[in-house]
C-alpha cells in the first residue's frame, strides 16, 4: 500500500513486583523496601522498568507527612 504508514507499538516488558524486588540494588541502586514503597499504592502487578524508576523518583521525592 503506497502512502501508508506502519507504526511498531513497542510494549515494554512487564516484571512482577518480586522479580523487581529481588533486582532492585542492581536496576535501580535502591534497596528493596525503597522498591516496595514506591511500589504500595499501585494497582497494577505489573511493572515495566521505566515504570519502576518513575515510581521511585516521585516516592523519593515525596515529602514526609507528619
Amino acid at each position: 500500500m503506497p502512502g501508508s504508514v506502519k507504526k511498531k507499538l513497542t510494549v515494554l516488558p512487564q516484571y512482577t513486583r518480586a522479580e523487581l524486588m529481588n533486582h532492585s540494588e542492581a536496576l535501580f541502586a535502591v534497596k528493596a523496601e525503597v522498591l516496595a514503597g514506591a511500589l504500595h499504592e499501585a494497582a497494577q502487578q505489573t511493572f515495566s522498568i521505566a515504570e519502576a524508576q518513575i515510581r521511585i523518583n516521585q516516592f523519593l521525592k515525596a515529602k514526609v507527612k507528619e
